[in-house]
């Protein structure tokens, strides 16, 4: 379960070995074996050095992050798992086709993933509205052929395609966005994906879904590999960017966080005219309290639902943590790197 504090006046504290939540004399305590990360979007939080001593002993990732913005501080052990020579071939596959290959397979799983949930979708919809289901299932196949023209690219240095890749990213991205917004109620005032500063229902979940959800995950997917955060292929160095995490995120997003959104939006669980906070007490929140825990149990039973891929069948949170290890094996050049995707 995840620890979530995102109130003013909340006190993180810790009993031997159980978390201690504290707020206006109320209590609850939480056996630290139960507890898989922390996540605090808030600066009226308190926490005790010994609550977070217990986290770290227990290998609890602890998360600080901003409601309109990415994590700004991630809390772990300090020894980490892998090996040297998994990050020191990470570097050198920077300048070798080592670095294409997964730019280009980050890019293949995300559009894959894109394609097959339009399909789903369609297929959902082929009886009660037959023109939608044609239009998503169009849009699916259109995406597919910017993939297979993806797939044909060739090339060596990253630093030569990366653009070229990108560019292929955006078109798929254009095109599925797009056919979403015919899924969603007009009420959502949805015109089109937007990242920071989002303040419309939609961007703002998907936000908040990729950035105080996924994006730890694959976070600590990376760390516990042994790989270096800042050290990516598909997105650009830049100072303070962890590229690698943003470029594992690909592959994740449609299936951890569109595809829930899209669940609890269609089945009317989220209704549009309840999704936003009604009153600004902290800067930056838009969502309101029941939202974010309405998103909170989707996210984490979405994260734990058994899917097939690569021949087994497992929780799509451990799926995260092999796609970690397969980078670190394509990179030792032991294997294939095959992106997580899942069919419709």
């Amino acid at each position: 379960m995840q620890i979530f504090l995102d109130d003013f006046g909340v006190f993180l504290g810790r009993k031997r070995n159980r978390f201690v939540i504290k707020k206006e004399g109320e209590k609850k305590e939480i056996v630290a074996d139960e507890v898989e990360s922390i996540i605090c979007c808030s600066s009226g939080v308190a926490m005790s050095a010994s609550a977070l001593h217990l986290a770290v002993k227990n290998n609890i990732q602890v998360v600080f992050a901003r409601y309109g913005g990415w994590p700004y501080a991630v809390l772990m052990p300090a020894s980490m798992t892998g090996s040297v020579r998994a990050r020191r071939e990470q570097f050198l596959a920077y300048n070798d086709e080592r670095g294409f290959v997964l730019a280009k397979k980050f890019v293949v799983g995300k559009l894959i993933n894109q394609a097959n949930l339009l399909k789903l979708m369609a297929k959902n919809r082929r009886q009660t509205s037959p023109g939608l289901a044609e239009k998503l299932y169009h849009a699916g196949k259109a995406i597919d052929e910017t993939n297979r023209r993806i797939e044909e690219t060739e090339g060596f240095s990253i630093d030569e395609k990366r653009q070229q890749l990108m560019n292929m990213e955006a078109e798929g991205a254009r095109i599925y966005w797009d056919a979403i917004k015919q899924v969603l109620p007009a009420a959502l005032g949805f015109s089109g994906r937007e990242t920071r500063g989002a303040a419309d229902p939609f961007n703002a979940m998907l936000n908040f879904g990729y950035q105080a959800i996924l994006f730890p995950e694959v976070w600590k997917a990376v760390s516990y590999a042994g790989l270096d955060f800042f050290a990516g292929y598909l997105h650009a160095d830049r100072p303070g960017k962890p590229s690698l995490v943003l470029d594992l995120m690909e592959e994740f997003r449609q299936q951890v966080v569109d595809r829930t959104l899209l669940g609890l939006i269609t089945k009317n669980v989220l209704k549009p005219d309840e999704i936003l906070a009604v009153e600004t007490i902290e800067e930056g929140r838009v969502l309101s309290k029941q939202t974010v825990k309405t998103l909170l149990t989707g996210f984490q039973e979405r994260l734990d639902m058994k899917v097939m891929f690569d021949g087994r069948k497992a929780p799509i949170k451990r799926f995260i943590y092999h796609q970690a290890r397969r980078v670190v094996r394509f990179l030792l050049r032991e294997s294939d790197y095959v992106p997580f995707h899942l069919g419709w």
